[in-house]
């Protein structure tokens, strides 16, 4: 569904992605971890085209909606209420809705045939605004506001009269209202409460979609997620299972890693106090050559 190939990112002289490869299939419920910086939230911006890769390729299936919700919003300047503001997370049911009140507008001078076109088109319009959720589309935003920690009364206030940590919420609410096929999260408690983050947790357990979360939160992965992706040196592992998974199959994976290596400098040993014995030996020199291409290769 969502494929990194061998893909490799860099900011200046610091290579954040150097051979990424992996793929997130539909539906699953993945953790993302890391040490800060190592490049969990440019995977992100990557799979939404906000960045594109220095080598290899990003392919994410056209026609899917993809929900983003930053750790911090850029700039925005709305008039919208609050909840308008959650509410235009569907633009399309915005818009639909607007083609009816047009519609229905022009009924009132319409005559004959032209009535009854326009009564077959409000027809459409109006089936097609109950498929796609328009009819419950307001109380979806103002559960989910609710859940994240927002009062009644404050719904009709202006969307800029929030300090930023609540227009983070806002955001949060309004990419949740849109019911994306594919959710990515990248520390979404960090300006929450704990009545907030447990509503998200029961919210997001039901969510059908792809789920992709970056956290610290090791309740949050451990309840959330069955796949992890682990982002160290530039590159991607996946292990299958939550994050207690992930981390008892991390230390079984360095066990072996430890072991190969300590193989490894045996096998570089021998061969050196090989090439070392003789190198100036005749007779040998052709052993001597093999075993310095052996050791060019480890």
């Amino acid at each position: 569904m969502i494929q990194f190939q061998s893909v490799r990112k860099s900011f200046g002289t610091q290579d954040v992605l150097a051979a990424a490869s992996f793929t997130v299939y539909r539906g699953d419920r993945v953790g993302i971890v890391g040490a800060n910086g190592a490049g969990k939230s440019t995977i992100f911006e990557l799979i939404c085209r906000h960045l594109e890769p220095d080598k290899g390729e990003v392919t994410v299936p056209s026609g899917l909606s993809i929900g983003y919700v930053r750790q911090q919003l850029n700039a925005y300047r709305t008039e919208d209420t609050l909840i308008e503001y959650a509410e235009n997370a569907v633009p399309a049911i915005r818009q639909t809705q607007n083609d009816i009140h047009a519609v229905e507008a022009a009924l009132g001078e319409a005559s004959g045939a032209e009535r009854e076109r326009l009564l077959r088109r409000l027809g459409e319009l109006q089936t097609e605004f109950e498929h796609s959720g328009g009819y419950t589309l307001r109380t979806r935003a103002e559960a989910t506001l609710s859940g994240l920690g927002f009062q009644v009364a404050g719904l009709e206030r202006p969307f800029r009269s929030y300090s930023g940590g609540w227009q983070i919420r806002a955001e949060l609410a309004r990419i949740l209202v849109a019911q994306p096929d594919i959710l990515l999260l990248d520390e979404p408690t960090n300006y929450l409460d704990v009545p907030a983050v447990e509503w998200l947790r029961e919210f997001l357990k039901s969510f059908s979609g792809t789920l992709l979360l970056i956290s610290h939160d090791r309740y949050l992965l451990n309840s959330l997620t069955t796949t992890t992706l682990e982002v160290m040196g530039g590159r991607v592992s996946r292990y299958p299972g939550n994050y207690q998974t992930y981390m008892v199959s991390r230390a079984a994976r360095h066990e072996h890693l430890l072991a190969a290596k300590k193989n490894q400098d045996r096998r570089r040993e021998q061969l050196e106090r090989f090439v070392d014995r003789f190198r100036s030996k005749a007779t040998k020199a052709t052993q001597a050559q093999s075993r310095i291409k052996m050791l060019e290769k480890l």
